[in-house]
């Protein structure tokens, strides 16, 4: 077993999977450790579960602080700025979250610079689940699909659903709070970074492009060799992935509002939870072919039926980003209405209305149809009924994101108030630390349902199905 030790934590490597002793040196450089996970002599000891344009993650066997052995995560990225993805900075990264401790935020054990692969190792705990597994599960929906859903249960589903939906979503708003608090804008809410421990714990991962807002953190990124530094006029627009990417940053803009671009993606993450699941095949991860608007829980297949329904689903993205950031705005457009000037208050009320739009450095290079947009609720086809524990405000809250003018989307903190949260008790993980200023009226940690009591974590389980 290799011990890694520094002020702060002690890691124990288990040589579990090993016939041989690990071999990797482990020097100290001023207050840095040096380790090479690869140094291994048996690759089996590290197990890639992720591997992207900008980093690659590994999972493996550790005693931390000399406990029983977890299982931990390395994150592992290049400290040389030819070689790494802009604006990707595991630097940075690893400085922001060393500051930060809240029970929605990742952890590390510590980090550790390997001087001779020119990478950077941040350490942190194994979190089992993500969002966008839950998303994909064909059992986390309101109203009951498959033929091992009773219909007379549905009225017990519905309540399931809102009650982990609705967890869920509170405890993002939870972790986003802390980080606009600390002055850090993620700038890359996805249901991917959003991890979720066995009893249904949220957990904010991936701050590889997170924006440190603090005063004077120009100048201290430039004297802590950071690998992108950001100036407030030179900010990075190809920031956020995909479908969750606020429509600002489609149209060229280097300096913008960096906590709004979270907002705008929280909006999206949050319809993701009521948006249909469609079907894929075995082999194909594909969905594009379906139609842009689609108005039923399930997307329906004339390949598949109720006695051979597909194997795997994939929820829809509210906005579709498979055709490049044009189609994005246009995707975008169709939902909200084109952007374009008021000229009234009346206007001014609309969703398309979108004072400034014009003076975006790209907004003139390319001429939408005009449309005024749908209602949101058209779209998104899991909003269980009216009458099931008041989730009609779920579409308030959301387009409370969804708004075109930065300035104009809910702040975070007011979100934590919205009747979406308080018409109902707050189900939380039976393992949630409080922070001191965190109101603890309302919250509960099991909900009776179908004449059981059921934890978060019970709910979790459930929805995602057999492993």
């Amino acid at each position: 077993m290799l011990e890694l030790s520094s002020t702060d934590v002690s890691i124990r490597i288990s040589g579990h999977f090993l016939s041989e002793i690990i071999c990797i040196q482990v020097a100290d450089s001023q207050e840095e450790d040096i380790i090479n996970p690869s140094d291994s002599e048996d690759d089996g000891d590290f197990e890639v579960i992720a591997e992207g344009i900008a980093s690659t993650v590994s999972k493996t066997l550790a005693s931390v602080d000399n406990g029983e052995p977890q299982l931990v995560v390395i994150k592992t990225s290049t400290i040389i700025k030819k070689w790494a993805k802009e604006p990707h900075d595991i630097i940075k990264e690893c400085r922001i979250l060393e500051r930060l401790s809240h029970p929605n935020v990742i952890p590390i054990f510590d980090s550790l610079l390997d001087r001779s692969q020119n990478t950077m190792n941040i350490w942190m705990p194994y979190v089992p689940y993500s969002l966008s597994g839950l998303l994909d599960s064909a059992r986390f929906v309101p109203i009951p699909q498959l033929e091992d859903f009773s219909t007379s249960h549905s009225q017990a589903q519905h309540s399931k659903f809102l009650h982990l939906a609705r967890s869920l979503m509170i405890q993002i708003i939870y972790g986003v709070t802390y980080l606009h608090a600390q002055s850090i804008a993620h700038r890359d809410l996805k249901p991917a970074n959003v991890l979720l421990t066995a009893a249904g714990r949220v957990i904010l991962i991936d701050f590889g492009i997170a924006r440190d807002g603090s005063k004077d953190y120009y100048e201290e990124s430039l004297r802590n060799g950071d690998l992108w530094p950001e100036a407030k006029d030179s900010m990075y627009f190809e920031v956020s992935t995909g479908p969750y990417r606020a429509p600002e940053l489609l149209f060229g803009t280097r300096s913008y509002d960096a906590y709004a671009i979270d907002l705008w993606s929280i909006g999206a993450v949050f319809a993701e939870f009521f948006t249909p699941l469609v079907p894929l095949s075995p082999t194909s991860d594909d969905f594009s072919s379906y139609p842009p608007f689609i108005t039923s829980p399930f997307k329906s297949d004339s390949n598949y039926s109720a006695k051979h329904p597909p194997s795997r689903y994939a929820r829809s993205p509210l906005f579709d980003a498979s055709r490049g950031e044009i189609g994005l705005a246009w995707s975008i457009f169709k939902v909200l209405g084109t952007p374009r000037e008021p000229v009234n208050e009346q206007e001014n009320t609309q969703s398309w209305a979108w004072p400034g739009f014009k003076d975006l450095p790209d907004a003139q290079k390319v001429e939408f149809t005009r449309v005024d947009g749908v209602d949101l609720d058209h779209v998104l086809p899991n909003l269980p009924p009216e009458n099931i524990e008041n989730p009609a405000p779920a579409v308030d809250l959301i387009s409370s994101f969804l708004r075109y003018p930065p300035e104009r989307r809910r702040k975070v903190e007011d979100a934590q108030r919205h009747p979406f949260f308080s018409c109902a008790e707050r189900l939380l993980p039976e393992d949630f630390d409080f922070e001191e200023e965190m109101d603890r009226t309302g919250k509960v940690s099991r909900i009776e349902a179908n004449g059981a009591s059921m934890t978060l974590g019970n709910l979790l389980s459930e929805a995602l199905g057999p492993a």
